[in-house]
């Protein structure tokens, strides 16, 4: 099992988590080779991750699967080799994205990583290792050549998925500043990114917000010359891996994982992969701010 360059804690670890040495003794954290066992504080043999494959280049299906267990993406990559760095297995669960957070103050889920934005109030019951930067992206089908700018959407609509807060809060905060003495921007809900797509594809919204990340993906890989972009990104949002916030343990042997994965090159080989390297982080924060 490999080695985690900032494991420390690992005593903290075991006297929280009750993960070693039950007979009181000092366990040997070593594996056959002399390494120190990443896992050997830790009390899973398997972390359960909260994940929905409806997000590429993130987490999806290939097209005609339905089968979750081939879910793909650049979440899906990193996860997998942050439970490597850990010493242990993972399995990925989808749920209605409302219930991620409940889920791991149930204890249900150990992880989500699923493309969600670090924002302040759900620090209030979650930590999160950040792990990329999003950007939300306007966008709007390649026919719209009016709509060049935020500000030619005054007076018209934006539609976006209900879960989205990050989104909508940016859009609301860059339009009344775009929209001043003009109609304001009316936001349509939607019940996800797939359903955003459909409203937009229809015409019932003149535009649509996914991060920089998707749109890139969709507009480069999924539908070539089909939809354009309507300015530049909104904001810079931190994307994170959220962990229970009682369980500081956990989060920062993620962190920890991560910060390995970033100095060995591999979390780079990963966005390489995806096409995400211009939004890929040069250190480990944790709730948007720097760690050690």
């Amino acid at each position: 099992m490999k080695h985690l360059r900032a494991m420390a804690a690992v005593g903290a670890v075991c006297a929280v988590l009750a993960g070693c040495g039950g007979d009181g003794s000092s366990a040997d954290d070593s594996d056959a080779s002399g390494a120190p066992d990443a896992s050997a504080g830790l009390d899973l043999d398997t972390l359960r991750v909260g994940n929905s494959p409806v997000y590429p280049p993130m987490s999806f299906l290939p097209e005609g699967d339905e089968d979750p267990a081939n879910r793909q993406g650049f979440d899906v990559d990193l996860a997998t080799a942050i439970a490597d760095e850990l010493g242990v297995g993972i399995t990925f669960e989808q749920q209605a994205y409302e219930q991620y957070l409940p889920s791991l103050s149930t204890g249900r889920l150990d992880l989500v990583h699923s493309a969600m934005q670090d924002l302040p109030d759900r620090r209030e019951t979650v930590d999160f290792v950040d792990y990329y930067l999003t950007g939300p992206q306007l966008f709007t089908t390649s026919d719209r050549t009016d709509l060049g700018t935020l500000a030619d959407l005054c007076g018209g609509s934006v539609v976006l998925d209900t879960g989205d807060v990050g989104y909508r809060d940016a859009l609301t905060a860059a339009a009344d500043e775009a929209c001043q003495g003009a109609d304001p921007v009316e936001v349509v809900a939607a019940s996800g990114t797939a359903d955003a797509l459909i409203q937009l594809d229809q015409g019932r919204a003149d535009a649509t917000i996914r991060g920089a990340e998707s749109v890139a993906y969709l507009m480069n890989e999924q539908e070539p010359g089909r939809y354009a972009t309507v300015d530049e990104p909104l904001a810079q949002i931190p994307v994170g891996i959220a962990v229970a916030k009682n369980n500081p343990e956990l989060r920062d042997a993620v962190a920890d994982a991560l910060a390995t994965l970033i100095e060995n090159g591999t979390y780079a080989e990963i966005g390489e992969r995806w096409n995400l390297s211009d939004l890929l982080l040069d250190a480990v924060t944790v709730n948007g701010e720097p760690v050690g």
